[in-house]
């Protein structure tokens, strides 16, 4: 997704793209849709933070 949106960037010039679950809706349930977020619900970060972190970093 990173590469659709960031390799056209400088012809398309998109406003912005966001991630729409930072939080885990609840991290003790066994559920896939429980577990997209960025962090845990108690707020600790995930592995998947520090790459979102980066790749904000290298495309701004």
């Amino acid at each position: 997704m990173v590469g659709v949106v960031a390799e056209p960037a400088e012809e398309l010039r998109p406003s912005g793209c966001a991630h729409f679950a930072p939080r885990d809706a609840d991290s003790s349930r066994p559920g896939l849709f429980h577990h997209l977020g960025l962090i845990t619900d108690e707020r600790t970060p995930k592995p998947t933070f520090d790459t979102y972190r980066a790749l904000i970093d290298r495309h701004g």
